[in-house]
């Protein structure tokens, strides 16, 4: 199994390491650094989603490209993690969306982690700027999208963003995993 993530974000590919452990303890995972084709912040679902889906198509054809021995009986996948923010009546909350696309165009997703957005950030945002940046300013953390994330400083290390992550990450390569579910039913 090759996984091409479309990030350099170490938490990124460490989700994605850790969401593939246990299926495929052998697998080679490479991140790239794809741009999301969203805004840098990402509002709304939609948005969310389709910078997910971007970063696993980049993702998979950039390691596609420089790997080009892999034969087309080798299982090769790309994965994209996009986070978000979206509304909800009058709250912000934070979302994540992660895609799981093969060299056969199957396309597989799942979405979560959600939690409301404090309103001393949710206010920073609707004013046009950027999550990781403004939780940066506050915690006094330096980067903190490569590290513990926004969650991680909610909720004083009680889960960081990379087990927020890889549980989304495992859901989406689990559904690609199990995307014959019907086949398997018809033969049983």
């Amino acid at each position: 199994m090759h996984i091409f993530v479309g990030s350099h974000n170490p938490v990124k590919i460490n989700a994605v390491t850790i969401a593939a452990s246990e299926t495929w303890p052998d697998a080679t995972l490479v991140g790239y650094d794809v741009p999301s084709g969203v805004d840098e912040q990402p509002v709304g679902d939609d948005m969310t989603r389709n910078g997910a889906i971007n970063r696993a198509q980049a993702a998979l054809h950039d390691g596609l490209v420089a790997h080009d021995q892999l034969s087309e009986i080798d299982e090769v996948l790309g994965v994209g993690l996009e986070g978000g923010v979206m509304e909800f009546g009058t709250e912000m909350w934070s979302t994540v969306w992660v895609a799981v696309v093969d060299n056969s165009g199957n396309v597989c997703e799942s979405n979560g982690a959600r939690f409301r957005v404090p309103e001393i950030v949710a206010e920073k945002i609707r004013a046009g700027e950027e999550m990781g940046p403004i939780v940066a300013k506050i915690s006094g953390v330096s980067d903190v999208r490569k590290k513990q994330g926004f969650i991680g400083v909610l909720t004083d290390g009680f889960v960081d963003r990379t087990e927020e992550y890889s549980g989304i990450a495992k859901m989406a390569l689990g559904v690609w995993y199990g995307r014959n579910w019907q086949d398997r039913l018809q033969t049983e």
